[in-house]
C-alpha cells in the first residue's frame, strides 16, 4: 500500500512538473508536393531578429507530420514558423498555449497552405497569399527584364504595378488588423523594397506603426513585439527629424558608394551647380539620357557643373556593367546601398532629376537636354 501511495505521489508530481513547464500544444498537418521530406519547427525570437530550432520531423508515408511541445500557460501568443529543407518560404504561425493547429497544403506549399484552429495564423495565411502572389509576379517580371535586353519599357511598367499592388496589400492589411500579431508580421515584410528601392518609405507610415503598437498594447499588453515596434518607431522618428532638419544645406544630404565602394556625399559638391539624377541601367531612355549628358558635362564641368547620379537598379552587377560600358565620367552611385534616398527625394519613378544651384537651392528640372542646358547656364 505504501509503495502504491508513493507511486501515486510520483505521478502527481510528474503532472505538476509538466504543468509548471507549460501547456501541451500541437501543430500538425499534411504537406503534399514541392519535394518536401522534412519539416522544422522554429520559434521566432522575441526581438524578431533570430529563430531557434525546436524540433524536426520527417513526413510520414501519407505526408503527415506532428509537433507536440509545451508553451507557457497564460503568456501572450508568440510567433513560430515551419521551415523546410529546400527553397520554400517558411510558414509563420501565431501560437498560444494549448493550441491544436492544423495545416494542410498541396502543390505550391506556401501559396496553397490552409490553417485551422488559429485565428491569428489564419490571418497570416490570408496576408501571405495576397502579398506574396504579387511579389512572385514581380520576381518573374524582374527575371524577364534581366533577359529582355532593350525593349523593357512595358515589362518595367508591369513590374512597378506588381510592386505597388504588393505594397498596397500590406498597407491595407496592417490598417485593417491593427491589434493582431498577423499585422505585426505583415509589417516586417520588406520584399518589395528589395526589388524596387525607390518605393522605400512609400508603404507603411509612422502612423501605421504607432496604431499597430497601440493595438497590441490593448490586446496583448505583455507581448515582446511591442518593444520591437517601439524601437522602430523611435528610429523612424529620429530619421524623420534628421531628414527635416536643415543645417547648412537646403536639401537632404546623402552618402552613397560607387562601383569601387568609394563613398560620395552630395554635400561634397556644394558650391557647384549639381544635377541630381535618378536613373536605371535597365531603361533604354536613361541610357540615352546618359549619352546626351556627356556632351553637357564636357562643356560645363570645368565651369563648375557636376552630376550626382543615383542608380535605382536592384542588380548591382547590371548597374556596374552599364557604368563601365558607357564610360560615365561623373560619380555614378548605387542607391540601393541606402534606399532611403528615394523617399527623401520623393522618387516614384525614373528617370527623375533635380538641379542644385551654387547657393544650395534645390529645384526639380527637366531632362530635355536643350532646356536642361539653359538651366545649367543660368546657374553657373
Amino acid at each position: 500500500m505504501k509503495r502504491f501511495v508513493l507511486a501515486a505521489v510520483a505521478i502527481v508530481a510528474m503532472f505538476t512538473s509538466c504543468a509548471d513547464n507549460g501547456t501541451n500544444t500541437t501543430i500538425e498537418g499534411r504537406f503534399v508536393g514541392d519535394r518536401v521530406d522534412s519539416v522544422f519547427l522554429e520559434r521566432v525570437a522575441d526581438s524578431y531578429n533570430a529563430v531557434e530550432r525546436i524540433d524536426a520531423v520527417k513526413l510520414a508515408a501519407d505526408s503527415g507530420f506532428k509537433f507536440e511541445f509545451n508553451v507557457e500557460e497564460g503568456a501572450s501568443p508568440r510567433l513560430y514558423r515551419l521551415s523546410f529543407n529546400n527553397a520554400i518560404r517558411p510558414i509563420m504561425l501565431a501560437v498560444e498555449s494549448g493550441d491544436n493547429i492544423y495545416i494542410d497544403s498541396a502543390g505550391d506549399i506556401f501559396l496553397n497552405y490552409e490553417v485551422q484552429n488559429s485565428e491569428e495564423s489564419k490571418l497570416i495565411e490570408q496576408f501571405n497569399k495576397e502579398y506574396y502572389s504579387a511579389v512572385d509576379r514581380l520576381a518573374r517580371l524582374s527575371e524577364q527584364i534581366a533577359l529582355a535586353g532593350k525593349d523593357i519599357v512595358s515589362l518595367n511598367a508591369q513590374a512597378y504595378a506588381a510592386a505597388k499592388e504588393a505594397m498596397q496589400a500590406q498597407v491595407r492589411f496592417v490598417g485593417s488588423n491593427q491589434n493582431t500579431l498577423a499585422a505585426f508580421y505583415a509589417s516586417r515584410q520588406r520584399v518589395v523594397e528589395e526589388y524596387v528601392p525607390m518605393l522605400n518609405g512609400k508603404g507603411l507610415s509612422l502612423s501605421h506603426l504607432q496604431a499597430l503598437k497601440e493595438g497590441l498594447e490593448e490586446r496583448y499588453p505583455d507581448s515582446p513585439y511591442i518593444e520591437v515596434l517601439a524601437r522602430e518607431i523611435a528610429d523612424t522618428e529620429a530619421y524623420v527629424e534628421l531628414a527635416e532638419s536643415v543645417t547648412e544645406l537646403s536639401y537632404p544630404d546623402v552618402t552613397l558608394d560607387d562601383m569601387y565602394k568609394k563613398m560620395h556625399s552630395l554635400s561634397d559638391y556644394e558650391g557647384n551647380v549639381v544635377l541630381l539624377y535618378f536613373w536605371s541601367a535597365e531603361l533604354a531612355i536613361c541610357n540615352n539620357i546618359n549619352a546626351e549628358l556627356k556632351s553637357l558635362y564636357e562643356r560645363y564641368h570645368d565651369k563648375g557643373f557636376e552630376i550626382y547620379q543615383v542608380s535605382a537598379d536592384t542588380s548591382r552587377a547590371l548597374w556596374i556593367e552599364a557604368v563601365r560600358a558607357q564610360q560615365l565620367p561623373w560619380p555614378s552611385l548605387y542607391g540601393n546601398s541606402d534606399p532611403r534616398v528615394f523617399s527623401l527625394y520623393g522618387v516614384a519613378g525614373v528617370p527623375m532629376a533635380y538641379i542644385i544651384s551654387r547657393d544650395g537651392t534645390l529645384s526639380s528640372c527637366t531632362l530635355a537636354i536643350d532646356e536642361l542646358e539653359n538651366e545649367i547656364k543660368n546657374r553657373l
